[in-house]
């Protein structure tokens, strides 16, 4: 032990020696006010401080040492709690005269030997792996690649070095190669002696060139458990060493328990909490749907007899709700009645507990019934081949975490990772090949993030993360090192070795932002990444597209003069003097205030960052201190404390505004790490509001630059009508967003000739803008009188350079008419979405097409010709028209039913666009150009 800690020590043993000297007098106080309620000579306010007393007992005995202390004041404090709420005074005390006599016994002859609870923490080690094979490059690359899994290994040649490593340090696992340096066989050899020496505590993974039955064989009686014939499948070999080493832990089981006995409540809870799980305990049936809704349990504990709602009827309410249906719900009672048990299961239950239970057959029976249920559950969730989340309930959680996030105003990432030239490995390597990378990145990602965090397979190579409580550049920090280990990753071992890369596109969640906009965000992050060459991780709305140098954390508190300053609020002086001990060694800046009053002047005064309140104080409750706090503002932070063992208690704090809670006795790393994670908000919380500040301003001042870059784009397009002799024409241009990729244009490069151009070019929003601005500038600069073909031509030759640096496209048709021979020739690149309706009601297609603009740098584009005859009309649209007719997207060309004869352009374009405007907003933008042959006098007839 150090010197530091040794003064910790002979502090904490004198504040155990003032502790212990208090007890008498606590004792007199206790007894006093037990003689008056024995005697009947007692008021409310009597109750009242007995309650108190033993609260503080209880909250502070174990503290120091006094496990007995608290252990029987916790049972007198709980059984005060029904006199103290009923409105008349008890008359009878009998139901507490022997927990009474107990803590009495107890303080007059507390224990003589105290535990300490200053206690070192666990050293936590990474999994070691051992590897030997004769072939020295072989296995240094096979232990490289199991490290990019977060595993440390350690290689060798020889079984002799091997077993002296073991001896020196044992590792969690061996892999083993058949052929050692000793000769062939030498590793069974090795491999047995490691198991008769260490049995199964050291699992065996066996390498081999053959997959031989005999020395399959061999391999098993030498103790292995996993034999891998080269070339080795990583994956499969990483999913092993994952569960023998254990290495894929499940979420820990979430119960929520309901009854109104706070007492067995309690017991459910302790028990299952010893077995690992987490436990939400009320004893208000009418709060279950809310904490069912926040906490999302695995399991439901129902008590059958409550009053205000039994538990038959919470579970057929329960089952009301379609996405409650798969959560089981386990009855307890003491009913005996077979047909009454029959009945409440009827209502909704699925298992049926008997009181009194044993706590270890009530464990075995939760977590079955759990099992079961996390299994079923996962067939329907999870994706058959990476086992990660399906798209729906991805999209599902992350609208989870976004109304969280809002909720409580932490901060939210989303990252959308696609993994490069996918396409490539299946065409070259194959499917299997392909679901090989799959599964191997859904493993990195699983191995590597937060059990908190959620990840999804959100369409063919793409993956969905979303990371609560992250910022976007610690999000990206995160995944780049992942990018790092997944490129390195050989996902074919023979021949020449498959290496695959990934690109990311990471968003942070701010105010006013709903799921899919956060989505999207990301998806633009990840296009940018995609266009920047691949295998990076972008963060969207900023100017560097590279993820930010890592930083160094920043100081610790003990180091530096601007600690944060923390408020113990506790009516206990040795409390309070414990807590500043602990907290001034740990870095902090400690003030303390014994009352609630003297809590809310100092708070009032500011400068006060985190403030540690107990719920229960004499004249005022740290409850009512919190609700003052709260309506002030939301600083300081407020971690309350309290020695009540219900949860709902807890829950009531947070409710009114706590950051968070401790249950006293309090641990002191607990406490130290409750701490840090509370001022980590905190920060973050004064950063979100700073960085909310200048969000708004560049949302102002980007919604003015978009809006004139609206009313530019606007300006940009034919204003006027052209005078047409015999002809009238019509247009229409709606982007989705303020501006969009849609455009046409016309211009005369001859009296007798009309250039007419539709154009839709990729994208939505700013991007498509510049490049529909930059696609219509050519048009228009090489549309001459020379054929459509030729124009085509020229424009493939200007535009091409740039859309293949920008990976982009446009669809395009070009046309041109005659006005004397009345003649329209034309060269569709890729657009499709136009026809020429003939006078009568048929309708001819634009035939032939050719490729969109950016796919090929020579397509031969060939031009189709034909003649417009009165009543003819030539229609243009683009595909912001289909989306709201799903019957479109299969035939566009249905339109033709919607219009008759001697319909002039302008009328056609309003029946087009009549329906859209009553389905709501556009999806993408909408354009539509009619041009009509007018029908002469003789043709009407």
């Amino acid at each position: 032990m150090n010197t530091h800690t040794s003064a910790a020590h002979i502090l904490f043993t004198e504040l155990q020696q003032q502790y212990l000297a208090q007890l008498e007098e606590k004792t007199n106080r206790i007894t006093t006010i037990w003689t008056r309620l024995q005697s009947g000579t007692y008021d409310r306010d009597d109750l009242r401080e007995l309650q108190r007393l033993a609260h503080n007992l209880a909250g502070s005995g174990a503290t120091f040492g006094l496990t007995a202390v608290s252990e029987t004041a916790r049972a007198l404090d709980i059984a005060l709690q029904p006199l103290i709420s009923t409105d008349e005074l008890p008359a009878d005390f009998s139901s507490i005269a022997g927990l009474v006599a107990q803590l009495l016994e107890t303080l007059r002859n507390p224990p003589s030997v105290l535990t300490t609870v200053i206690q070192e923490q666990p050293v936590t080690t990474t999994t070691l792996i051992y590897l030997a094979g004769h072939n020295l490059e072989e296995t240094t690359e096979l232990a490289r690649q199991i490290t990019y899994f977060g595993y440390k290994t350690e290689y060798f040649t020889s079984s002799a070095a091997l077993l002296a490593a073991i001896a020196r340090e044992a590792p969690q696992l061996v892999i083993i190669d058949l052929h050692l340096a000793e000769g062939p066989q030498s590793g069974i050899a090795a491999a047995a002696v490691v198991h008769d020496r260490y049995g199964d505590r050291i699992p065996i993974i066996f390498t081999a060139s053959s997959a031989d039955f005999t020395l399959r064989l061999a391999a098993v009686r030498a103790g292995g458990r996993g034999y891998f014939t080269r070339p080795i499948d990583l994956g499969v070999l990483i999913d092993q060493i994952d569960q023998m080493t254990q290495r894929t832990i499940s979420e820990p089981y979430t119960v929520l328990i309901v009854d109104d006995s706070p007492l067995m409540a309690e017991v459910y809870a302790l028990a299952l909490r010893a077995a690992g799980m987490q436990v939400i305990a009320t004893t208000d049936p009418l709060e279950a749907p809310t904490l069912l809704a926040e906490q999302q349990p695995d399991l439901i504990l129902l008590d059958v007899y409550m009053p205000g709602c039994s538990g038959q009827e919470l579970a057929a309410v329960i089952r009301q709700q379609p996405e409650y249906h798969s959560i089981p719900i386990v009855f307890l009672s003491g009913e005996t009645d077979r047909s009454a048990q029959l009945a409440a299961l009827a209502r909704g239950g699925d298992d049926f507990l008997t009181k009194p239970i044993n706590l270890e057959h009530l464990v075995a029976a939760v977590s079955s019934r759990i099992q079961r249920a996390r299994a079923i559950r996962s067939l329907m969730v999870r994706d058959g081949l990476t086992g990660l989340f399906n798209h729906s309930v991805s999209q599902d959680l992350l609208t989870r975490e976004v109304a969280r996030a809002r909720r409580n105003g932490q901060p939210l990432s989303v990252v959308l990772i696609d993994i490069d030239h996918f396409k490539q490995v299946n065409d070259r390597h194959g499917h299997q090949m392909g679901d090989r990378v799959l599964k191997s990145l859904a493993r990195l990602l699983r191995q590597r993030l937060r059990t908190t965090d959620v990840i999804g397979r959100y369409g063919g190579e793409e993956f969905l993360v979303v990371m609560p409580d992250t910022r976007a550049a610690s999000a990206a920090m995160v995944i780049d090192s992942l990018r790092e280990r997944f490129a390195h990753i050989e996902h074919q071992r023979e021949g020449e070795p498959l290496r695959v890369t990934f690109s990311a596109g990471v968003a942070e969640w701010s105010l006013g932002m709903d799921t899919g906009s956060l989505l999207e965000k990301a998806d633009a992050a990840l296009y940018q990444a995609k266009n920047q060459g691949r295998n990076l991780v972008v963060i969207a709305d900023t100017h560097s597209m590279h993820v930010p140098q890592r930083r160094t954390l920043p100081p610790s508190p003990s180091r530096t003069h601007q600690a944060p300053v923390v408020l113990v609020v506790d009516d206990d002086p040795n409390i309070c003097r414990l807590l500043q001990i602990w907290l001034v060694d740990a870095g902090y800046r400690v003030e303390i205030a014994q009352s609630g009053f003297e809590a809310l002047q100092r708070i009032a005064q500011g400068g006060i960052d985190v403030a540690l309140i107990d719920i229960l104080m004499p004249e005022l409750s740290g409850i009512d201190v919190l609700d003052q706090v709260r309506r002030a503002g939301p600083e300081p932070a407020v971690i309350m404390t309290t020695a009540f063992g219900s949860e709902q208690i807890a829950v009531n704090a947070i409710r009114h505004g706590a950051d968070d809670y401790l249950r006293k006795p309090i641990d002191r790393q607990e406490l130290l790490v409750v701490l840090e994670r509370t001022l980590t908000n905190l920060r973050l919380q004064r950063e979100n509001a700073a960085l909310q500040r200048r969000l708004e301003q560049k949302r102002r001042e980007l919604e003015a630059e978009i809006k004139h870059a609206a009313q530019i784009q606007a300006e940009m397009l034919p204003q006027q009508m052209p005078r047409l002799p015999g002809y009238t024409i019509a247009a229409r241009c709606i982007p989705a967003r303020d501006v969009g990729g849609d455009f046409y244009d016309w211009h005369f490069p001859a009296p007798h000739l009309l250039n007419l151009t539709f154009g839709d070019v990729m994208g939505k929003g700013m991007s498509a803008a510049l490049l529909m601005t930059t696609t219509r500038a050519v048009i228009r600069s090489v549309a001459r009188e020379t054929p459509p073909e030729v124009n085509m031509r020229y424009a493939v030759n200007a535009l091409y350079a740039d859309l293949d640096r920008t990976s982009s496209f446009v669809t395009l048709c070009h046309s041109q008419l005659n006005l004397n021979t009345h003649t329209l020739a034309f060269v569709d690149a890729g657009h499709g979405l136009g026809f020429i309706r003939r006078h009568g009601g048929r309708f001819d297609r634009l035939e032939p097409r050719g490729a969109p603009l950016g796919i090929f740098s020579q397509e031969p584009y060939r031009q189709g010709e034909t003649v417009l005859n009165p009543g003819d009309a030539f229609i243009l649209f683009s595909d912001g028209l289909l989306d709201p007719w799903p019957a479109l997207t299969k035939d566009p060309f249905l339109i033709n039913e919607l219009l008759e004869d001697g319909m002039r352009a302008t009328a056609i374009v309003d029946r087009l666009l009549a329906l859209p405007a009553l389905l709501g907003p556009l999806t993408d933008d909408l354009t539509v150009v009619v041009l009509v042959r007018d029908l002469t006098p003789e043709d009407s007839v």
